[in-house]
């Protein structure tokens, strides 16, 4: 498949889905009410980032800029310094203590006809602004400070299905945090507008992408060839002058080592002091652990920033042939249509039933796999939690001497109930 049309097609669906969205929100008493200002906050192994999604009339630095204008939307080299300056004034972030200033990575913008606001229909210009923190240790906590607020009313709207009015608290912000895939819940309101993340207690484990770690690299070294020719050409001459004077065979033996010696780091050759590695072998229990570890990270690759490196991890994880369709499989699986075509977050992969046989004769495995699916799915001021349950073949098989899934076929799809969420926390069932 074309990496250029998957890229332009990849953009063009996250697109699509968002519009479909945002055009869906009048039709569902949850999407009634829209403040249209939603962070998304993750942090990943070096930085921080908050992608902020906000109408520009609700952004001080971005407040002259109005739906249908006909104005030039500004970049983000002419303004960032005025936007990051704000942002880091108006909501400031500290990590590990320590005040952490925001860049701007990018800004862009969308014109949106009759969307809603507060409960009233309008057209806006949306500002879409990625900021970035550099994290340079681990990270044991993070505040944040919020200052993006609404005036201090409640707002009533219509819900559409009951016809009663409700009333809404626009200053509140319940939004999540992600972290190595888990979601950690993020609750600011004006009153109480700052809040402490605190990282868990640090656990030492082995990556979830490196499965084959028994596998041993190569050990080279390097022998230098000129060296020895030099002495092997030397001990010739010296063998062929036996009558020779005993001064011709010293000047033979002092030449042959000198020259050797000199020529010691010249034309050296690697050669191998170890065999190639190769995949462990594997018994029904190993095969198990192997399939799980490369299967979460099929799903753990799709946390990439692009599509490129999405790829590159899914590489680790699969053979080469089945890069292409599971690419298209999984990526299809994590729309929520039913939601607007929406992209679903994956927080954490519950296995149910694994069973492994391995095919005779070959160094192959049979994989039957069930499992749940838990993740997010974010709309602008909303969280909704979604669960899926699977069950499909795979097989396991060798690829450049590593373990990795070789076919998939799903067999099964459908939705689960919502386990229960207490106080307001994601269900401590065990992670991925």
């Amino acid at each position: 498949m074309n990496s250029h049309y998957i890229k332009e097609s990849f953009k063009a669906l996250l697109i699509a889905s968002l519009a479909w969205a945002l055009l869906s929100l009048s039709e569902s008493q949850a999407h009634t009410f829209q403040t249209n200002l939603y962070p998304d906050i993750e942090l990943k192994e070096d930085k921080l980032v908050i992608e902020l999604w906000i109408a520009t009339f609700l952004f001080p630095p971005l407040e002259h800029i109005n739906y249908g204008d006909g104005k030039e939307r500004p970049n983000e080299k002419s303004v960032s310094k005025n936007i990051e300056s704000f942002f880091n004034d108006t909501c400031t972030i500290s990590i590990n203590g320590n005040s952490s200033p925001p860049k701007l990575e990018w800004l862009k913008f969308e014109e949106m006809e009759e969307i809603s606001h507060l409960g009233q229909t309008t057209n806006l210009t949306m500002a879409k602004l990625k900021f970035l923190y550099p994290v340079k240790e681990d990270v044991r906590n993070i505040k944040f400070s919020w200052g993006l607020w609404f005036p201090d009313e409640n707002i009533t709207v219509k819900d559409p299905q009951s016809l009663e009015t409700v009333s809404h608290d626009p200053n509140v912000l319940d939004m999540l945090i992600f972290v190595e895939g888990d979601a950690h819940p993020l609750y600011i309101t004006k009153t109480e507008p700052e809040f402490i993340w605190h990282a868990g207690p640090k656990v030492f484990s082995e990556s979830s992408l490196i499965v084959n770690d028994s596998l041993k690299s190569t050990d080279h070294t390097k022998i230098p060839l000129a060296s020895i020719l030099i002495l092997l050409a030397g001990i010739i001459l010296f063998i062929k002058t036996n009558q020779a004077g005993t001064a011709s065979r010293i000047a033979i033996t002092v030449i042959a080592l000198s020259g050797s010696f000199v020529c010691k780091d010249y034309l050296k050759v690697p050669i191998n002091l170890l065999n190639e590695p190769t995949a462990p072998e594997l018994d029904t229990k190993d095969a198990e652990d192997t399939f799980t570890k490369l299967h979460r990270g099929i799903y753990r690759a799709f946390e990439s920033e692009t599509e490129d490196a999405i790829y590159n991890n899914l590489a680790k994880s699969v053979t080469q042939s089945l890069i292409g369709p599971l690419y298209e499989d999984i990526y299809q699986s994590l729309i929520m249509r039913d939601e607007g075509g929406a992209i679903s977050r994956v927080n954490r992969i519950e296995y149910l039933n694994i069973k492994t046989s391995k095919d005779q004769g070959h160094d192959r495995y049979q994989v039957s796999c069930s499992w749940q699916v838990h993740g997010t799915v974010r709309h602008w001021g909303h969280n909704h939690f979604r669960s899926n349950e699977y069950e499909a073949d795979y097989a396991l098989a060798i690829e450049n001497n590593a373990w990795k899934i070789s076919s998939s076929n799903v067999n099964m799809q459908k939705r689960v109930r919502l386990k229960k969420i207490n106080d307001g926390k994601l269900n401590s069932d065990q992670k991925s």
